[in-house]
């Protein structure tokens, strides 16, 4: 009887190894691959208007920026990454063009605005005038665009490609 006994402990015990040996193995043609989905971000600064590119290009009244006030759009690319980004006319009728992010604080997603002649960081405060603004790539300015927007027809023109320059801080 004590044979039988220790007989079935070992079956059971060495059963019980090759089933934990054997599940624990992958075998050598499975592969697990992973699907990345890109999330949308969650941007806190000011969105703006909604505009479209149409051919490459995005175009804007010229007379709504008279007031020297930065409007703030964002776009849908073609890669569907939303960029957001202003425009400003400076005191001396420049039209120009930047991101609503920087390269330092672009991951709190809270952008810029404007007070006065300044554009301002809302995240760690730092303080541009607007003639800077497109000029200084880096650091906490805001991601150039363009310091001289074409302007024809009395239409501000804005390009794809120079969207596409900003498209890592989104």
């Amino acid at each position: 009887m004590k044979k039988i006994i220790i007989v079935g402990i070992i079956s059971v015990g060495v059963g019980l190894g090759i089933w934990f040996i054997t599940s624990s193995q992958k075998p050598a043609t499975t592969q697990t691959s992973l699907t990345v989905i890109p999330q949308e971000i969650t941007f806190n600064g000011e969105k703006g208007t909604d505009i479209a590119l149409v051919d490459k290009l995005i175009k804007l009244d010229s007379t709504i920026f008279n007031d020297n006030q930065a409007k703030f759009y964002n776009v849908k690319m073609p890669d569907a990454k939303t960029i957001y980004f202003f425009v400003v006319k400076d005191k001396n009728g420049i039209y120009r063009a930047a991101a609503n992010a920087c390269e330092i604080c672009y991951k709190t997603y809270k952008g810029f605005r404007q007070e006065g002649e300044e554009i301002i960081c809302n995240n760690c405060e730092t303080r541009y005038p607007l003639e800077k603004i497109g000029t200084e790539k880096g650091g906490c300015n805001p991601g150039p665009i363009s310091p001289n927007l074409t302007v024809e027809n009395n239409q501000v023109l804005i390009n794809q490609v120079d969207l596409e320059q900003v498209s890592t801080l989104f």
